[in-house]
């Protein structure tokens, strides 16, 4: 079995850089990413996710990218690439053997590199064992890692896509006056297993003005509404991000006028963005392209990394992206919102994935960037 999109090279790369001795991936996603092994939620059998309180799943990369894993021991070791495979059945097993592991490593004051997830016991121990040891900050390198995906990651992201496209599309279909929210959440997840996924990350769902945030209560489809479809499916470990607004009968005249210059003003942002382009550079070109339309409403411009998760980093975030530059290989998610008050400031809006490739930026979802109407 070969990585997925973990890479020794970049990883040992930005170990050294940092004087990490020992890094630890805890996380599910972060565990799946640097060993292959089934560990997330939404596996065809989530045993290691539903496990991880008993037999924990645990990784540890050295400076030089190679690997150990610490997994249940009834776990089949052929399912990741890590050829060094600890066997465990308990929790109070997984740290001796990771306290191993770091021993094996022959120094006394090791930098330790663990994620905000690592549970507080394993962290206790970690201290314990090696109570001079420098423990640092695992996130931003594995997050680095991940930003720019493999081929296969890349390949993983667009199945994914389209599978949230043709359930928007699926629920679209069924949208009629008196449907249920939860009856189309029947006809979103049917259709994402039914296309191949093994789940969703998320189905996001207005009917009216009801909580997108939230579906599930039972509100039904009126005539002459407007209800949004936001769809994340899961296809082998990899997340997709798609929404749509969709009308059943008569709206008002300036919705369709206003998504269409939202859709606008996002290809004006896709023209620009290409590799070594600034993030915060085209947060601004998107919200001074908008304030040209002459709009009096504000605009809300989002940018999400995706893949082992739907929000990896938000890279419109001036707190944690203002040195942040668009990279060959990087996928994201561009969405743009308004509150539009007829229908209680509820947002309207346009999300679309994109690749960046050496030269330019392309579109990987496929749908029409219209308002659906039926």
């Amino acid at each position: 079995m070969q990585p997925i999109g973990f890479n020794k090279k970049k990883f040992s790369e930005k170990m050294k850089k940092k004087g990490i001795d020992f890094l630890i991936a805890s996380s599910p996603e972060n565990v799946f990413y640097t060993s292959g092994l089934p560990t997330r939620h939404s596996e065809n059998n989530p045993i290691l996710f539903s496990l991880s309180n008993l037999s924990p799943t645990i990784v540890v990369v050295r400076p030089d990218g190679e690997e150990s894993v610490i997994a249940w021991m009834i776990f089949d070791p052929e399912l990741t690439w890590i050829k060094d495979f600890r066997g465990i059945m308990s929790k109070d097993d997984a740290l001796e053997a990771l306290i191993n592991v770091l021993q094996e490593g022959g120094m006394q004051e090791p930098t330790i590199a663990v994620e905000s997830a690592m549970p507080l016991y394993q962290y206790e121990g970690l201290k314990k064992a090696f109570p001079h040891a420098r423990i640092d900050a695992a996130d931003d390198i594995l997050l680095e890692c991940r930003l720019v995906k493999s081929p296969e990651e890349i390949d993983r992201i667009k199945k994914s896509t389209h599978i949230a496209e043709k359930t928007i599309l699926a629920m679209f279909n069924e949208l009629r006056e008196g449907i249920s929210d939860i009856d189309l959440l029947k006809v979103a997840k049917t259709t994402i297993i039914n296309e191949g996924a093994s789940g969703w990350d998320h189905i996001t769902m207005s009917l009216g003005a009801s909580d997108p945030e939230a579906p599930g209560t039972g509100v039904k489809m009126k005539k002459n509404e407007m209800t949004r479809f936001d769809i994340g499916a899961i296809y082998k470990g990899y997340t997709s991000d798609v929404s749509r607004h969709a009308a059943l009968g008569k709206i008002p005249s300036d919705v369709e006028k206003l998504i269409s210059e939202i859709v606008d003003v996002q290809h004006q942002c896709i023209e620009a963005i290409k590799p070594g382009v600034s993030t915060m550079e085209i947060l601004t070109l998107a919200q001074e392209a908008f304030e040209k339309k002459g709009e009096e409403i504000p605009i809300f411009p989002t940018c999400h990394a995706l893949g082992l998760r739907c929000e990896e980093i938000h890279l419109f975030d001036s707190l944690h992206s203002a040195e942040k530059v668009f990279e060959s290989g990087m996928v994201f998610d561009l969405e743009f919102w308004i509150p539009y008050e007829p229908y209680n400031n509820r947002l309207i809006g346009m999300e679309d994935t994109y690749l960046v490739t050496p030269n330019k930026c392309e579109r990987i979802s496929t749908l029409d960037q219209k308002l659906l109407i039926k």
